[in-house]
C-alpha cells in the first residue's frame, strides 16, 4: 500500500471517543491570528452538529485574511465526508449541505459558468461516476486547452475507499491512478492541484506556456485569492479549509496557492489537494448551541448572495448512511 493512503477504522467498532479540545458553543473569537502552528493549537473551538467528532474553527491570517477551518476525527465513525453534484444545474453550496442534512459542506470541483455548470472536474459517489469531464464539448472543442487536455482530466483528486474487511482510505492522488488492490472506490472529488507534499500546479497545466509562448495562470496562483482546500493529517484527522477572499469578508484579501500549501503543514496536513476557489470559495456549518443541541446552519464565508456551483464536499452524519 502506498505510504500516502491513511487507512481509518470507522465501521464495525463503537464511536471512538475524540480526543478534540474542549469545545463551546457562542462567540468566535476575531482576534486570533494564526502565524504558525498545529490545528490543535488554536483557541475556541465549537463543536458541530448533530453528534461528536467535528470541529470548526474562525482566525485571521497574517495578511488580515479570515480563515474558516472544519477538522473531523474520521477514526470516530460519526462522520461521513463525501462529495456531491448538483442537477441539473448550480445550486449554492448551502442547499446542497442543507439538503443532505449536513453539518459542514464547502464548494468541489471546477465547472463551466455556463451551460447550466457542466462539470470539468470527475466525481464518483457510491462507486458511480456522477460527473465527467469528458462529456463536456466546452473543454474538449476548446483550441487553447487542447495541447493540455491528457494533463488536465488526469488531475489530482481526493478518494474515499473502503477495503474488505470495513477500513476506510483517504487517498490524494492523479485520477488515473490504479485504485489500490484491495481497496474498493466508494467516493471521489477531482479539483487541483495537489497542495502537499508539494504544489503541483505546473504539473497539472493551472500554470502552463501555451504553444504561442503565453503565460497562463488560470487560477491566480500567485495572487491572494479565496481559496478552498482538503488535507489529511497523518493521525486520523481531516481539515476541510476556506481563506475568504475580496467580496467574502472586508478586511480580507486571500492568500497565494503557495502560502495555502505552507498554512495547511502547518496546521498538520501531510497530503492536500486545492478545491475550486475564487468567488466560489464558500464554507457551511452547522454548530451546535451551549446546550449541545442542534443550531441552525449558516455560511461563514462566501459571497452574499451565494455562488452557484455545480459540485459540494460534504461532511454528513455517519448515521444517516
Amino acid at each position: 500500500m502506498r505510504w500516502w493512503i491513511f487507512v481509518l477504522l470507522i465501521s464495525g467498532i463503537a464511536a471512538a471517543a475524540t480526543n478534540f479540545p474542549s469545545v463551546t458553543a457562542a462567540h468566535v473569537s476575531t482576534t486570533e491570528t494564526a502565524t504558525a502552528g498545529h490545528w490543535r493549537r488554536l483557541s475556541e473551538p465549537h463543536a458541530l452538529a448533530p453528534c461528536r467528532g467535528a470541529i470548526y474553527y474562525e482566525f485571521g491570517l497574517p495578511n488580515g485574511s479570515r480563515a474558516h477551518l472544519v477538522v473531523v476525527d474520521v477514526r470516530g465513525g460519526n462522520w461521513r465526508i463525501r462529495p456531491a453534484v448538483s442537477e441539473p444545474t448550480t445550486q449554492p453550496t448551502s442547499v446542497q449541505a442543507t439538503q443532505a442534512h449536513a453539518g459542514a459542506a464547502t464548494n468541489g470541483g471546477y465547472f463551466n459558468l455556463h451551460d447550466g455548470g457542466h462539470s470539468t472536474s470527475y466525481v464518483f459517489l457510491d462507486g458511480k461516476m456522477v460527473a465527467d469531464p469528458t462529456t463536456n464539448t466546452a473543454l474538449l472543442q476548446n483550441p487553447k486547452l487542447k495541447p493540455f487536455l491528457e494533463r488536465i482530466l488526469n488531475r489530482s483528486e481526493v478518494r474515499f475507499m473502503r477495503t474488505a474487511n470495513g477500513k476506510t482510505a483517504i487517498e490524494i492522488t492523479r485520477h488515473e491512478t490504479p485504485v489500490p488492490a484491495g481497496m474498493h472506490l466508494v467516493d471521489s472529488l477531482q479539483a487541483g492541484p495537489q497542495l502537499l507534499p508539494t504544489v503541483e500546479a505546473v504539473d497539472e497545466a493551472f500554470i502552463r506556456t501555451s504553444p504561442q509562448g503565453e503565460d497562463v495562470d488560470s487560477i491566480s496562483a500567485r495572487k491572494q485569492k479565496a481559496r478552498t482546500a482538503f488535507g489529511v493529517t497523518n493521525d486520523g484527522y481531516a481539515l476541510m479549509l476556506c481563506v475568504a477572499g475580496e467580496g467574502q469578508d472586508p478586511e480580507s484579501s486571500g492568500i497565494t496557492l503557495e502560502e495555502l500549501a505552507a498554512l495547511l503543514r502547518r496546521l498538520g496536513c501531510v497530503q492536500a489537494l486545492n478545491l475550486d476557489g475564487g468567488a466560489s470559495t464558500t464554507m457551511y456549518v452547522k454548530l451546535a448551541d451551549a446546550a449541545g443541541s442542534e443550531a441552525a446552519g449558516k455560511v461563514v464565508c462566501g459571497k452574499n448572495p451565494e455562488t452557484l456551483v455545480k459540485s459540494v464536499l460534504l461532511l454528513e452524519p455517519s448515521g444517516r448512511l
